[in-house]
């Protein structure tokens, strides 16, 4: 810097005249040449060095832009990778929210909660010999293999089906094998129904899996109809999600505890599932699986509690035990003399040695052991009434609350949850709302049952199938008034004063939340249920006073049924879920036949001056009470009042397949040919919609026209042939029914059939005489129909019987127009080739001359 300060200082002005400013000026120019080049190079090096500093400001100005160019760059990258994250979260929270909300209402049963709750039964240790039986291993190794394990009641089959569910979904985790197991009980087989149990097992397979689209659109279609998918879609969903796996071993446990009808009705299923699936089946040994599985191979292997297994199994409760425990610390010996005796005296029974232990547990002195063990009982039925002697000899109070939830547990419609229960026995007669305070402790309800009862995760149950059936045997002495006890106390419930705002005060705070704040309500539902009998004559005041209420009660049971994850109406109250037919408004008698209150009816009748309404007799109809429809009939009702879904009551019993019921009603005058609704036309029509053969074979016996043209179906034989029931159709035929007359919609049966594509109803036709081309209809001809909707086979079949492929007529003109219209190109091939023309002009004027260029290049 002072280079250049210098050499300014020699540039600036001087002092003086101008003569002397040049010359000095000069003086410097000519004797300072060296000096000044010295300070220009020095400029340019001073030059330099400034482009070179500025050069490197720019660059670290640049690099600090480009630093903080990538830093907002990355910003932006965290951001909407955290953006992509939410989305993504939210979106899988979305997905796993609907895949819980489709399995939910797929499935109401989960089989995963009572398999974890039996497997905890399970001694450790015990049940290992089944694991290493060859039989066993043979069955777990191959394909199309069903093990049959029989054993006696009370032999540990159920734990024993646990331990195997357990060894298989522990081996079998990654290895693309499916698990899956079904535990029937007799107490649950109306929400045991096919269909939940085929849900239940599609429930199982499809864990860890992706929910198919088809089951998606299933639940979104039925849940717009508020509907429930039919046995085949079930089937259909459950056959996919088994062939998504190599091989799928299904466990299904209690099958002699499942309903004859029903029981068979699954074997037909289990018997199609294909070699892919290996079967394990428990049950009692009386009932036959013979010919059931023709497809598979069976083994049997039976079910006996070994000693070793009841060894120790014993040993461990008696541990467990605080007076057995002490009492074998006192007495060493006694600990092995229990076991011994135990074993002896079970024959091959865990049920009889949980029994035997459990009285012992109760014997304060190690005399009173040695005594309990002389007279140990050796089969079921004495060791329950050993128990119940033991109930018997408790304290009053403890006595009565015995007794009192063994009615309640026993006699249950469905297993009841343990909030349940309790309310049930908090009840007091005559009381105007709940006290909380009378509310019991579980533990002592069990205890004072003496172990008849247990507890599956919140469900109270007795310990077993044979209790069931013992407590059944000696109600009629021990417990004759269980059921006026229920429905007294339902009764008493449903008049609490929180209560008589009904539907006011559900609607103000929700029916699902009044159902947590009162538990027993949604039970309570089956008041009715249990009043038949006995409690009609005993309360029958208090049931006709509940009666003129039920109507708002019925209204509430129905807001909980429609969120409830069980829609089944089987799974529900009869008259607390609606029917076909059922009045929006339900009076006292609808709601008493409905019930098959046959003594509350008889009262109800006799206050009655005018006319009976209709809908009682649909009431009785549908749930099969004969004897409430004959008490209905005789007491005036008017069989051919018309009304409901289908017309007349034996319209309804002819679509439902009641042939009792309808012959009861023609004996009473019903008429056989009276007119119902439109899609029912006449009480025969209504059967043979509905396929019913003997009922057809009554009413037209009875004097019904076969030929009676109905409404928009036209006679029954056009109902047959539009359905496809060729064996209903054949006996029409025999009966007298006319194959051309052309009556209904569909003009001719033929016409009918051949537009559903009933390939053996449309050959009947045909070989009783049908004219193959009678003109009549929407579609002209039966062979347009058949074409319109691409029935391959009926197509051809017409042909061959000598339909005119030209024939014109119908919506589409020609049977050619037809198919080319609805793009069915082999049927549009085959009719040119039998000499169709592809010029014929419809009825509107068209030619589809067009559309088969286009489509065919005819």
């Amino acid at each position: 810097m002072s280079t250049v300060a210098h050499f300014t200082e020699e540039l600036q002005p001087t002092d003086g005249g101008r003569l002397s400013k040049f010359n000095k000026r000069l003086a410097w120019t000519l004797w300072n040449k060296q000096e000044t080049k010295r300070h220009l190079e020095e400029l340019e090096r001073i030059k330099g060095l400034l482009n070179m500093w500025l050069a490197v400001d720019i660059w670290d100005v640049g690099q600090q832009l480009q630093n903080d160019h990538t830093e907002q760059r990355l910003d932006h990258d965290r951001i909407l990778t955290s953006v992509k994250d939410a989305a993504r979260d939210q979106k899988q929270h979305h997905d796993a929210a609907k895949r819980e909300k489709i399995i939910e209402w797929m499935s109401p049963l989960n089989f995963f909660q009572r398999q974890a709750d039996i497997f905890s039964t399970l001694q450790p240790g015990t049940g290992e010999w089944l694991l290493a039986d060859s039989r066993f291993q043979d069955w777990l190794s191959g394909f199309g293999k069903i093990l049959w394990c029989r054993g006696m009641p009370g032999s540990g089959k159920t734990v024993l089906a646990s331990l195997v569910i357990n060894h298989l979904e522990a081996r079998f985790s990654n290895d693309g094998i499916g698990v899956a197991c079904i535990y029937l009980n007799h107490k649950e087989s109306e929400t045991q129904s096919l269909t939940n149990l085929l849900a239940g097992i599609w429930r199982q397979l499809v864990l860890h899996k992706c929910i198919p689209d088809v089951v998606e659109n299933l639940y979104e279609r039925h849940r717009e109809r508020q509907t429930r998918p039919s046995l085949d879609d079930f089937v259909g969903t459950v056959n996919f999600a088994v062939a998504q796996y190599s091989k799928v071993h299904l466990v299904v446990d209690a099958l002699d505890e499942y309903p004859e009808v029903q029981r068979n009705l699954l074997l037909e299923y289990l018997a199609t599932m294909g070699c892919g699936v290996n079967l394990m089946i428990t049950s009692r040994p009386h009932i036959s699986l013979d010919g059931s599985f023709p497809n598979f191979k069976m083994q049997t292997l039976e079910i006996r509690a070994t000693e070793d297994d009841i060894r120790k199994y014993t040993h461990v409760h008696i541990l467990r035990s605080p007076r057995l425990s002490k009492h074998a610390r006192a007495r060493p010996e006694l600990c092995d003399e229990i076991e011994t005796k135990i074993i002896s005296n079970v024959q091959g029974m865990f049920l009889l040695a949980k029994l035997h232990i459990e009285s012992l547990t109760t014997k304060n002195t190690v005399k009173a052991v040695w005594e309990a063990l002389q007279h140990l009982p050796k089969d079921l039925k004495l060791t329950y009434d050993e128990i119940m002697e033991r109930i018997d000899r408790q304290n009053e109070e403890d006595r009565q609350l015995a007794h009192l939830a063994l009615t309640w547990v026993a006699n249950a419609k469905r297993p009841l949850s343990v909030a349940e229960l309790r309310e049930a026995l908090a009840i007091e007669p005559g009381a105007a709302s709940l006290d909380n305070d009378n509310l019991l402790d579980l533990d002592i309800i069990i205890s004072v049952c003496a172990g008849l009862i247990t507890v599956d995760v919140s469900t109270v149950r007795l310990i077993h199938y044979t209790t069931q059936q013992y407590l059944d045997s000696i109600q009629a002495d021990r417990f004759p008034d269980a059921q006026t006890e229920i429905t007294s106390r339902c009764l008493t419930y449903m008049s609490f004063k929180e209560f008589s705002a009904l539907p006011g005060y559900w609607e103000g705070i929700g029916s699902h939340k009044l159902i947590q704040q009162h538990p027993l309500l949604l039970y309570a539902q089956y008041c009715l249920i249990h009043a038949t009998g006995q409690p009609e004559v005993v309360l029958q005041s208090r049931i006709i006073e509940f009666l003129q209420q039920a109507c708002r009660w019925r209204d509430f049971w129905r807001m909980c049924h429609s969120w409830s994850a069980k829609p089944d109406h089987e799974l529900v109250a009869p008259w607390t879920y609606p029917q076909p037919g059922w009045p929006s408004s339900a009076s006292p008698l609808w709601i008493a036949a409905a019930s098959n209150l046959q003594t509350i009816t008889r009262s109800l009748l006799s206050q009655m001056d005018g006319d009976i309404e209709h809908s009682a007799l649909y009431g009785a109809l549908y749930y099969g009470h004969l004897p409430m429809l004959r008490l209905l009939i005789e007491g005036g009702a008017d069989v051919n009042a018309k009304g409901g879904e289908y017309g007349t009551t034996l319209h309804a019993a002819s679509y439902w397949g009641q042939e009792a019921a309808a012959l009861l009603l023609i004996e009473a005058g019903a008429e056989l040919d009276a007119l119902g609704k439109e899609e029912c036309g006449t009480p025969l029509q209504a059967a043979s919609y509905a396929g019913h053969d003997a009922i057809a074979q009554l009413l037209v016996e009875k004097g019904a026209d076969v030929n009676n043209p109905g409404r928009h179906r036209g006679s029954a034989l056009h109902v047959a042939a539009l359905n496809g029931h060729d064996m209903l159709a054949r006996r029409f035929i025999e009966m007298g029914a006319g194959v051309n007359i052309a009556t209904g919609y569909y003009a001719t049966a033929l016409q009918a059939a051949a537009l559903r594509g009933h390939e053996s109803v449309v050959r009947l036709l045909l070989e009783k005489g049908a004219n193959v081309n009678t003109q009549g209809g929407p579609y002209g001809t039966a062979l347009q129909a058949a074409a319109y909707e691409g029935h391959h086979g009926v197509v051809q079949l017409l042909i061959e019987k000598g339909a005119n492929v030209n024939a014109q007529g119908g919506r589409y003109g020609s049977a050619v127009n037809a198919a080319s219209y609805e793009g069915h190109e082999a049927i549009v091939r085959i009719l040119i080739q039998k000499g169709a023309d592809r010029g014929v002009c419809t009825n509107r004027g068209r030619r589809y001359r067009t559309v088969l260029g286009r489509r065919f290049g005819c």
